[in-house]
């Protein structure tokens, strides 16, 4: 065994190298511990007779020994193998040619020849991690013997081809197993033997006559700096791809930073590939520098390019909220117009430090979108879309891509953003009204924030962009303005979403303090439990109570101190509120029409609470014609006070630019249905779809002395009266407006006629035309109905002035209108009339009543 032939098949080409790259054991020396040194699981191998054996305990296990050797560059290796058994899938021997690791059992890239496996071969495998592919298949049955006793012999040229040869037998000659060309892997650190055995074979394996010749690849590689790191405000340490020359690496005059100088002192570490440099002056904090690097060397002698590299210094600082703010938003990207068809967010750092966005949040509610590590600059405006996108706005400014970026619905939506400790930083809950423009609402156009420094305005400090690409997405918006915050929040309503708990809207963004429980007070008194946010639009306070509302009882809450995110504080307000109800039909009637506007106005209606309960307008509906065609007034809960009015209209904004009297409070944004000039059909109904009331007006109902009926509403006289009685309605007075959206109708009657059997006038006197008291009511009540009436106006001299009614069939209570006309239209002359109001019934009983009204000239 120790007598080495000579190969007549191989020229073997030895090249002189270091230490590493070549070297023989034929273990003569009686060791494998020096000379060279082989590391690994030394305990289950041992030198025998000069030759390396196993000899593990007898279990099944593996068992492993590595030596350094560099060679793979113009290589060969040459071994002796012995097995005192037929080798099989878990009886084999792998000899690594090549690792970059010296232990054999964990994952490694490299080369290696097995011997065995069930197809009892000798093959060359390459091996990446764990993964081992076989790249020279041998012949099989090649060692399918008792006893196998091979020399093997591999090479490996300057560009990677390898050739396999064996000499099954010793005996001298050798035949190849094959020729593949693989260049995978181009450097070797360890050569290495790997025993897998069973119980019966732990010391069975052999090897000798180990010869590995070569060197590395020659290093032709240029150095070139991996990455730079501020490490403080004065030092930078530097990694660079391979070991460098010590002197090169170490003269700091190889290094300059631009418009700030070369580093006092720059040190080679122990690693031989960082190189640490210190400055005297400090780096401003969030500031870009460019570092000059020129003239280093690796090891070889290879000078790197020179290189130019960008150096950051930054120091976390404390983030507040609104250091950072969602400055644009394009939710509706179609039609497209000059900007890309993506949806994104833009945000700007308003602040004075630089802020890294690492693991912050934005939100939707329904999706997280998680930030990477982004620093962001004081002044510096960057687009947030989704990673899909993101190529598609990169020449707008700086962006970031962000996986799972929420959808932003078009019409309304709330998006938060978040720091990594999940405090929120800013938050905008927009709705489609904030664009101000109803062309620009369909889509193509950014919403973008008007004033920055006053980041806790929502609808009144954003518009629809003006510039005309449709947005102005990584710069200043278009609507830049100085619009600050000087208002204090208003409550814009109060609901109790149950026994036990309160819900208070609020106008704007609240400061947290506003939480406080002293902020807040009820009578008749009620403890109060917690007040919390409803959500991250901090607009809704919840207030939980120790103990439970009751039903038909009015409450007063006072309200005091509470503040917006401005810091805007809202004085005292008092307000009442209770429990709502079922409703029923009637419980509220159509008070006021305005079907006629003036130009430019809009139309509206006005309705009643007329019943002694708490009602809640959610999900109520107004409809005209077949009741097809209906609109609901709110989607969330708002409450309707007994007796308090709600106007519904397309524009409040205009509603009380015209009519200044208007109760701005309750004037409702709704999309009213279409209201002809002429005659139409209004109703309401409650969220179950049941008609709480119907209106079909005509515009004959108005006054007949009014000359001009554009702009006047029609207001509902009576309260209690039928809704669709034309005599119940007439135009609004003069001397209101002629409209009371909100308050009290001008021409409102109540009459409360105790007497039965009788007629009455309300008012005796009253001045057509003039803008209060323009009619009279003709009150009728009698004890029971069936009855036929037949109504004149006379004058002094018996002659009929108008007639009111002719032979019209009516019940038991009601009323009759008289306008101060006559039956020609014109307006009677002043003085008294007479009111002659007759009755009978098919018992041929006749009732006649005869009561004075006059007409005045003057009110």
């Amino acid at each position: 065994m120790k007598t080495i032939k000579i190969i007549t098949l191989l020229a073997v080409i030895f090249v002189a190298s270091d230490c590493y790259a070549q070297f023989i054991d034929d273990f003569s020396d009686g060791n494998f511990t020096a000379t060279p040194a082989w590391t690994g699981q030394t305990s289950k191998f041992t030198v025998l007779s000069g030759v390396l054996k196993l000899q593990a305990p007898a279990i099944g296990e593996t068992a492993y020994l590595s030596t350094p050797s560099l060679s793979i560059h113009a290589a060969s290796w040459q071994f002796y193998v012995q097995l005192d058994f037929t080798p099989s899938s878990t009886n084999l021997i792998k000899i690594y040619l090549v690792s970059d690791q010296s232990n054999l059992v964990e994952p490694l890239n490299g080369y290696f020849i097995k011997v065995g496996n069930t197809s009892r071969d000798i093959s060359l495998y390459r091996q990446s991690g764990n993964i081992e592919t076989r790249i020279i298949d041998g012949a099989d049955d090649r060692v399918n013997a008792p006893i196998v006793k091979v020399r093997i012999s591999v090479t490996r040229d300057e560009v990677g081809n390898w050739q396999l040869f064996s000499d099954v037998g010793a005996t001298g000659s050798y035949v190849s197993e094959g020729i593949v060309v693989d260049t995978s892997h181009s450097s070797s650190s360890y050569f290495g033997i790997h025993c897998t055995y069973t119980a019966t074979r732990s010391d069975k394996f052999w090897v000798d006559d180990i010869k590995v010749t070569g060197t590395a690849v020659p290093d032709t590689t240029l150095p070139t700096i991996i990455s730079i790191t501020t490490v403080g405000p004065q030092d930078v340490r530097l990694e660079f791809s391979e070991s460098l020359d010590r002197s090169a690496a170490a003269d700091p005059s190889n290094y300059l930073v631009a418009d700030f100088g070369t580093p006092d002192v720059a040190v080679l570490q122990s690693d031989q590939r960082t190189v640490a440099l210190h400055f005297s002056t400090e780096f401003t904090n969030g500031t870009s520098y460019s570092l000059q690097i020129a003239r280093l060397k690796d090891l070889a002698g290879n000078t790197m390019i020179p290189s130019q590299q960008k150096i950051l210094f930054f120091k976390a600082l404390p983030v507040s909220k609104k250091d950072i703010i969602i400055s644009e938003l394009f939710p509706d990207p179609s039609p497209q117009l000059g900007l890309p068809a993506v949806e994104f967010v833009e945000i700007y750092n308003r602040s004075q430090n630089p802020i890294d966005l690492q693991g912050w949040k934005l939100s939707d509610g329904s999706s997280i979108a998680i930030f990477p590590s982004q620093i962001v600059l004081p002044g510096e405006y960057w687009i947030v879309t989704a990673a899909s996108s993101q190529s598609l706005v990169t020449g707008f400014g700086k962006n970031l891509g962000l996986a799972n970026f929420p959808t932003l619905n078009n019409s309304e939506d709330i998006i938060t953003l978040k720091d990594v400790g999940n405090a929120t930083i800013d938050s905008v809950h927009y709705t489609i009204d904030w664009y101000r423009d109803v062309d620009k609402q369909e889509g193509g156009w950014t919403l973008e924030l008007i004033d920055p420094s006053n980041p806790c305005g929502e609808e009144d400090n954003w518009m629809a962009s003006e510039d005309l690409k449709g947005g102005t997405p990584g710069k200043q918006n278009s609507v830049l303005a100085n619009k600050p915050d000087l208002s204090a929040p208003m409550v814009t309503a109060i609901f109790p979403e149950s026994k036990s708990r309160i819900e208070l809207l609020f106008n704007e963004k609240l400061d947290p303090s506003s939480l406080s429980l002293e902020n807040y007070s009820l009578e008749p008194s009620v403890d109060l439990l917690r007040a919390t946010f409803k959500d991250t639009g901090l607009r809704t306070i919840l207030l939980d109570l120790k103990d439970s509302l009751q039903i038909r009882k009015g409450y007063l809450i006072h309200i005091r101190n509470v503040e917006d995110c401005s810091g805007n504080r809202m004085a005292t307000v008092t307000n009442m509120f209770g429990l709502p109800e079922k409703t029923n039909s009637q419980d509220v009637i159509i008070n006021e029409l305005l079907f006629n506007p003036r130009q430019g106005g809009v139309d509206f209606v006005e309705v009643q609470n007329i019943s002694v309960k708490y009602l809640n307008m959610k999900n109520w509906k107004v409809g005209n014609g077949t009741l097809t065609n209906l609109t609901a007034v709110f989607s969330k809960n708002l409450l309707l006070p007994p007796g308090n009015f709600a106007v519904f209209t397309s524009d409040p904004s205009i509603i009380k630019l015209q009519y200044p009297q208007s109760v701005e409070p309750v004037l409702y944004k709704v999309s009213l249905p279409s209201l002809p000039d002429d005659e139409g059909f209004i109703a309401l109904l409650d969220e179950l779809g049941v008609e709480l009331d119907k209106v079909e007006y005509s515009k004959d109902w108005h006054s007949v002395f009014l000359k001009e009926q554009e702009g006047v509403s029609l207001e509902r006289i009576n309260s209690r009266e039928p809704s669709s009685s034309s005599a119940n309605w007439t135009s609004s007075a003069s001397v209101s407006g002629f409209a009371t959206p909100g308050f009290i109708n001008s021409q409102k009657r109540q009459t409360d006629q105790e007497d039965e059997n009788d007629v009455i006038i309300v008012p005796e006197v009253f001045t057509p035309a003039d803008g209060y008291n323009d009619f009279a009511q003709i009150h009728y009540s009698f004890d029971q109905g069936g009855w036929t009436a037949n109504v004149r106006v006379l004058d002094q001299q018996q002659h009929v002035v108008k007639i009111i009614a002719s032979n019209e069939t009516i019940g038991p209570k009601g009323f009759f209108r008289w306008d101060g006309d006559r039956e020609d239209g014109r307006k009677t002359r002043s003085g008294y009339c007479i009111v002659w109001f007759e009755i009978f019934n098919q018992e041929g009983v006749v009732r006649t009543f005869r009561k004075r009204v006059v007409v005045s000239a003057h009110p």
